[in-house]
Formats: structure tokens, sequence, C-alpha cells
């Protein structure tokens, strides 16, 4: 006979509240970068068994966002100034040579499916709160141009970027006035897609990722 301790294991919605409290308690940096995250601890605080805190943590080390050492624990993954430098610079290259490559190939399906990622960015509030919302939605937008790109090599090597690159974006997107800039520039590069002017898209594709990066290097301090 299944048990209600059972039957909240196996709750979908459960795992998923789980994980997203966890990642929202990173981002908040509630758990501060570096440091052991304390499984028991999370459960008893949460109120869930140990089961759903060990699916987030594995969900959250695929996305780069915490590092499970065999033996030791879980540990949020702490960035420094040099790591997030050398990401972003790799991503400038990557992500707007993916733009250049994929403008002439999308149909209006994928238009509308880009437009739709812009207007979820545009109708979520810029609260601490809606992060994790937010940037699924900008990384959907992303996410679809890669998904399209026709260099193999080319999607492997921005994959691995990715998983490098989650925790930058969080900790990036609640800074002051970023959500909006975010918004404006993934909207010109829309434009620019839907005229098919692929070597425009491109460049405003590295100002975007150059603006990110000059913002975090000023907010520093919340990076790492």
């Amino acid at each position: 006979m299944e048990t209600k301790a059972q039957k909240l294991i196996d709750n979908p919605n459960l795992r998923g509240q789980t994980y997203k409290i966890l990642k929202n308690m990173i981002i908040t940096r509630e758990i501060l970068p570096g440091k052991k995250i304390s499984e028991e601890t999370l459960a008893q605080e949460i109120g869930v068994s140990r089961t759903p805190i060990r699916e987030a943590l594995f969900r959250l080390e695929h996305e780069g966002i915490v590092k499970i050492i065999p033996r030791r624990g879980a540990f949020v993954v702490k960035q420094s100034k040099e790591n997030i430098i050398e990401i972003l610079q790799i991503r400038e290259v990557l992500e707007a040579l993916i733009v250049r490559l994929v403008t002439p190939l999308l149909e209006e399906s994928d238009i509308r499916e880009l437009r739709s990622c812009l207007e979820k960015l545009r109708t979520t509030p810029e609260e601490e709160r809606h992060v994790i919302e937010y940037n699924d939605s900008e990384l959907e937008f992303h996410d679809l141009l890669l998904r399209k790109c026709p260099n193999q090599m080319l999607r492997r090597m921005m994959e691995m970027v990715n998983a490098r690159l989650q925790i930058i974006r969080l900790r990036t997107v609640v800074l002051p006035g970023r959500a909006q800039k975010t918004l404006d520039e993934h909207a010109g590069i829309l434009e620019m897609i839907e005229k098919g002017n692929a070597e425009e898209a491109e460049l405003l594709m590295r100002r975007h990722v150059i603006s990110v990066r000059t913002m975090a290097l000023e907010n520093i301090d919340a990076m790492v």
C-alpha cells in the first residue's frame, strides 16, 4: 500500500516546487557561492523528504549551478571574475555566429515562437521572485536559435558554454535595469532576424552579450 510520504515524493509538482525553491535560494544568495548544501537541513526547512532535494540537486548540477563531489556533498558553484569574463567572451563569439547562420533558415513558425518568448519576457514582473520564470523565457529564445543552427560542432560548443553560463544569467538578470535592457536588446535582434538581416542580427547579439558582461563586471560583488 502506498503511503502518504511516497505519494508526496512521487508528486511531480512537489519535485518541481522543491527545485524552484532551492534554485531561488541560490539566486538570492540565501545559500552563498561555495557553500555546502545540507540535504537534511533543506528537507526540514522546505518540509519535504530528502528524495526531491536530491533530485533538485542533480538538476542544478546539470545546469552548472551546483557541483556534486562524491563523498563530500553538493556545493553552490562559485564563479571567479576571470571565469565570468572568459565565459562571456566565448558566448559573444558563439551566439553571434549562431544568429548569423540561423537567420536565413528560420521559418514563419520559428519567428512566431521567438515573438512568443519576448512576449513572456515583456509580461513577467521585474521582481526577484519571478527571476526563474524570466530567465526560462530568455533561454527559450536562445535555445530556439541554437536548435536551428546547422553547424553541429558550433552547437556542441555552445551547449558546453551554456552548462557554465546558467548561474551567470541568473545573477545578472536580477541586477537593477538588466531585465528591461535584456528585453530591449532581444527585441532589436528579433527585428533584424525578421528582416533577414543576418549581419545586423549578429552585431546586435554581440552588443547584447557585451552589455551583459559590462554590467556583470560593474556589479562583480553580486556575481562571485
